[in-house]
């Protein structure tokens, strides 16, 4: 019998969480910390509150506009491009649109995640 992987993040901002649940779909044991009371909550406040999670713009257009080192994004972006994020939202239960300028945000049907903003 193999030892149980344990897995501590610190760090519950987007790529703590993405990281924890990539931890957990490989059968780890995830701890997730964060200093904030509550996950995510960088994440929550982007796009004027309304979460502004990603652009859905090509890659290369993506790259073309980040400010300084744009090119350093072609390894990251090329394991998870924007589509690939948005059906792991999807898949998740997280329904989502594209707003002008290709911003992405989760759709409004509810309000699932309590905020203090």
């Amino acid at each position: 019998m193999g030892k149980e992987k344990r897995i501590l993040v610190v760090g519950g901002g987007a790529a703590g969480m993405m990281a924890a649940l990539a931890a957990g779909e490989e059968g780890a044991k995830v701890h997730l910390f964060d200093k904030n009371i509550r996950l995510g909550r960088k994440v929550l406040i982007t796009g004027k509150g309304r979460c502004n999670l990603a652009n859905a713009a090509p890659i290369p257009d993506i790259i073309k506009n980040m400010p300084g080192n744009g090119p350093f994004l072609y390894s990251s972006l090329s394991q998870m491009g924007p589509e690939a994020l948005m059906a792991l939202l999807e898949d998740g239960g997280v329904p989502l649109k594209v707003e002008r300028g290709q911003r992405i945000f989760p759709y409004p049907i509810s309000r699932r995640i309590s905020s203090p903003f």
